[in-house]
């Protein structure tokens, strides 16, 4: 569709149905925003990694539209979002704007790259703004996700592994920052620590999301590094569940175990778990561990005790003593190591991995 002279304003918008610019995942540019113009809901449950999102209508209103849709028709369902959306017109193209920046050529995105994305597309070049619409929306996107998880393949992998508290997160996180994509942190793609305290502080993600999330990180791997690395994980973590592919490769990658003092692992959960509201979080969600394997009612009052008194560093011992620690020792009897890093100070125990690592590789 040619561009339009731009308007000074939204002042009406009446989409005329004819086809726009048409846009495939593979042909998206680093330099050109996605928008997704679907339900907030609707977005949060997933969305391409990177998108924003600038609704056609509100949750309410999307069930509003779908209960006429099954009573009155298509038609009368359209006429009436188009209504809703002719009274907030300005405010909804000014969000668009925003989203859209600097970008050339912006993606707009909706369910399966029909109407909600043609329509706006339309409604942007009229105003000047050169927007394609994504072929088959989310959709597409979603079974790329899918096909890409099924097919996972690591040969390179090492799976770091360890008590609870050694810091195994962070170690991986400042490897990351010195060697971007070479890391797979299915923690921070869950929003989980993946243990009863693990979402403290965190918003846990849906299966769907952890999967988008996880696919674009499979994606974004650097394919000349010797080796890749990835937290020792149970088949949940938290409530979202790796795939199977990428199971099945965890299960048979070499490990690593990471090993630290039992004050050093408790300082490093106290500066983990702490919260903007102290130690409530934790003091309400240990209750959920009475009655549980070797903490008992005891355990569990000694802890909460402990937090409240504001010992928190003894109330991690605790529970790495008489929790973690006696889960983890029976889970991993079985397990065999290629080597132990000591992590006395995370950059340190960083650099060595590196070296151990590459020279497990080049032996």
């Amino acid at each position: 569709m040619p561009s339009r002279p731009q308007e000074s304003g939204p002042r009406e918008f009446r989409p005329t149905g004819e086809p726009v610019p048409p846009a495939s995942l593979s042909e998206i540019s680093d330099t050109s925003s996605i928008i997704d113009v679907r339900a907030p809901g609707e977005f949060a449950v997933d969305h391409i990694p990177g998108s924003s999102n600038v609704p056609l209508l509100d949750d309410a209103e999307r069930r509003e539209a779908g209960t006429i849709y099954r009573i009155e028709g298509q038609k009368s369902a359209h006429l009436w979002a188009l209504q809703r959306l002719s009274t907030r017109l300005e405010n909804f193209f000014l969000a668009l704007k925003q989203q859209v920046g600097d970008s050339s050529h912006p993606v707009i995105c909706c369910a399966r790259g029909g109407n909600r994305s043609a329509h706006v597309v339309e409604f942007l070049i009229d105003r000047g703004i050169e927007a394609r619409q994504l072929t088959g929306g989310y959709r597409s996107f979603r079974q790329g996700v899918i096909e890409n998880l099924s097919t996972c393949t690591l040969d390179n992998l090492f799976v770091l592994d360890g008590y609870t508290g050694v810091g195994k997160t962070r170690l991986l996180q400042h490897i990351e920052a010195q060697h971007p994509g070479r890391i797979i942190d299915l923690e921070k793609y869950a929003g989980h620590r993946s243990s009863v305290l693990g979402d403290i502080g965190l918003k846990p993600t849906s299966q769907k999301h952890f999967e988008s999330q996880l696919a674009a990180a499979l994606d974004g791997l650097d394919r000349e590094s010797p080796w890749i690395l990835i937290e020792a994980e149970s088949r949940k973590v938290g409530d979202r569940q790796v795939p199977d592919a990428l199971w099945r490769v965890m299960r048979q990658a070499p490990r690593i175990e990471l090993v630290a003092g039992l004050e050093r692992r408790a300082r490093m959960l106290v500066d983990e778990y702490s919260t903007d509201l102290g130690w409530q979080p934790v003091i309400e969600r240990v209750e959920t561990l009475r009655g549980y394997d070797k903490l008992g009612t005891a355990g569990v009052d000694r802890v909460q005790g402990l937090l409240t008194d504001g010992k928190a560093i003894e109330a991690a011992i605790y529970l790495l003593e008489h929790h973690y620690d006696p889960r983890y020792r029976h889970g991993g009897q079985q397990k065999q190591f290629l080597f132990a890093i000591e992590n006395l100070e995370t950059p340190v125990a960083a650099q060595e991995l590196e070296h151990r690592l590459d020279e497990t590789v080049a032996s």
